[in-house]
C-alpha cells in the first residue's frame, strides 16, 4: 500500500500547493548537501512516507513490522552500548529512555570536533560523537531495535528536523533523542507523532520528569543547555513547528539488520553547494509564506514563559 508514494515521490500526497513545495524544498536541501548518491542519509529517504489523513491508519497498523530480525553478535559495538544503559529488569519503556538519554549525550562520548566530517555507519557515529538530528536518530533507531524494540524514523521536512518514534507499552511514542524529548498524553501514556500533529498541545502539558531529560545541542539562553527556557524552548518548537497544521511530516522504516543494503560515506563539505544553498534561501521564504513562528528565525523572539505541569 502506497509503495508509489514512497521516498522521493512523498510529496504526492501532499495536496496544498506551499506545502507540497517545502517537501520538494527539503530534498533540494539534503541532495545539494550530500549529492544524489550520498549514501544512507540519502538511501534512507526511500523508505519515508508522508503522515497525514490519507496515511495514518496504515502507517499506525502495519507500514512497520513489529518482528525484530536482528542476529545477536552481527553488530557487537551497538550491542555493547545497549548493554552499558540498559538492564534485563528494565521495562521496554524504560529502555527507550535510557537509549534516548545515551543518544541525546552522545556529543559527550566522541571526538571533541564531531563535525569535521559527516556520515558513516551507526558504529562510526558512537566513536565520533555525532549530535546531527539525521545521524543520532538512525543511531536511536538501530539501538532500540538491538534492544528488541521497534523504532523508526520521524522527519518534519519543512522545519528541517528528523526525529523517531519507537514502540512501548503497545504503542507507538514520539520521540527526539536529539534534544531529550519523550513526551506523554495526559493520562501519562506515550504520546505518538501523529497524536502530537493532532493536538500539538500536549507539548504544553509536560510534566517535570520529561523536562528533566531535555538537554540542548547548544545553549540559546545563556550556556546551561538544560535550563528551563531552554527547555520551554525545545517544547514550544516542537509544537509551533514540527507539529505546525502545514509541516510536511514523514514516518520512514529503517532497520538495524539491514545495514548491508546502504552504503555509508564520510562527507566533509557540502556536495553541490549552490544547490543547497538554493534551496535553503528557498526553504526560508516558504516558511515565511507558511506561517513559521518568528523565534523559529530568530531565538531571541522567544518569549513564552511554559512551565512543567510539577
Amino acid at each position: 500500500m502506497f509503495e508509489q508514494y514512497l521516498g522521493r515521490n512523498q510529496m504526492l500526497l501532499i495536496d496544498a500547493p506551499l506545502v507540497r513545495k517545502g517537501c520538494e524544498l527539503w530534498l533540494e536541501r539534503v541532495l545539494g548537501f550530500y549529492g544524489e548518491d550520498g549514501g544512507v542519509d540519502v538511501e534512507i529517504i526511500d523508505g519515508q512516507l508522508i503522515l497525514n489523513d490519507k496515511t495514518a491508519d496504515y502507517i499506525y497498523n502495519g507500514f512497520t513490522p513489529l518482528e525484530i530480525e536482528y542476529e545477536r553478535g552481527s553488530r557487537p559495538l551497538l550491542e555493547k552500548a545497549v548493554s552499558e544503559c540498559t538492564s534485563s529488569a528494565m521495562s521496554g519503556r524504560d529502555k527507550v529512555a535510557a537509549i534516548m538519554r545515551r543518544v541525546r549525550d552522545n556529543r559527550d562520548k566522541g571526538l571533541a570536533r564531531p563535525h569535521l566530517f559527516y556520515g558513516g555507519t551507526e558504529e562510526e557515529l558512537l566513536k565520533r560523537g555525532a549530535l546531527m538530528c539525521n545521524e543520532v536518530s538512525r543511531l536511536f533507531v538501530c539501538l532500540c531495535q538491538v534492544a528488541g524494540i521497534p523504532a523508526r524514523i520521524h522527519c518534519a521536512h519543512i522545519s528541517g528536523h528528523m526525529m523517531t518514534e519507537a514502540y512501548m507499552d503497545g504503542q507507538w511514542g514520539w520521540v527526539d533523542p536529539m534534544k531529550g524529548v519523550m513526551p506523554v498524553k495526559d493520562d501519562g501514556s506515550p504520546a505518538s507523532a501523529w497524536e502530537l500533529h493532532c493536538n500539538p498541545s500536549i507539548l504544553e502539558r509536560q510534566p517535570r520528569a520529561v523536562w528533566d531529560d531535555i538537554r540542548t545541542p547548544n545553549a540559546l539562553f545563556g550556556s546551561d543547555e538544560r535550563s528551563d527556557a531552554e527547555r520551554a524552548y525545545v517544547l514550544a518548537r516542537a509544537r509551533d513547528c514540527y507539529f505546525h497544521p502545514k509541516e510536511a511530516n514523514a514516518i520512514g522504516n529503517y532497520c538495524v539488520w539491514e545495514h548491508g543494503k546502504y552504503s555509508y560515506p564520510w562527507l566533509i563539505e557540502a556536495r553541490d553547494p549552490a544547490r543547497r544553498d538554493a534551496a535553503v534561501r528557498a526553504e526560508y521564504l516558504n516558511r515565511r509564506k507558511l506561517g513559521w513562528p518568528d523565534y523559529y528565525f530568530n531565538h531571541y523572539l522567544f518569549t513564552e514563559k511554559m512551565k512543567p505541569l510539577d
